[in-house]
């Protein structure tokens, strides 16, 4: 009787174990989970690394802009219409 207990402990276990390897390899909670998440990481890395380059670009123009008093004036003259008091500015008519 000893020995049926000893047997039938071992194959539960066992089969619990593939049991739960099979749940772990198939399920959407095991290896698939696993590899979307990695998949998932690797396109928001990839994106960290754009927008880091963008915020690169964009400090660099505003170091420009802050810095460079012809950047200054040609924003200035372009997109506000700005111009010197002594200025003459002729527009040219569109067509």
């Amino acid at each position: 009787m000893k020995e049926f207990k000893k047997a039938a402990t071992r194959i539960f276990i066992g089969s619990e174990l593939i049991l739960v390897a099979f749940l772990y390899l198939v399920s959407g909670g095991g290896i698939r989970a696993l590899q979307h998440a990695g998949a998932q990481n690797s396109l928001l890395l990839d994106e960290i690394k754009h927008l880091e380059s963008e915020i690169g670009s964009l400090t660099r123009e505003l170091d420009e802009r802050n810095n460079n008093p012809f950047y200054k004036e040609s924003i200035a003259r372009k997109e506000l219409q700005m111009a010197y008091a002594d200025e003459i500015i002729y527009v040219y008519p569109k067509g």
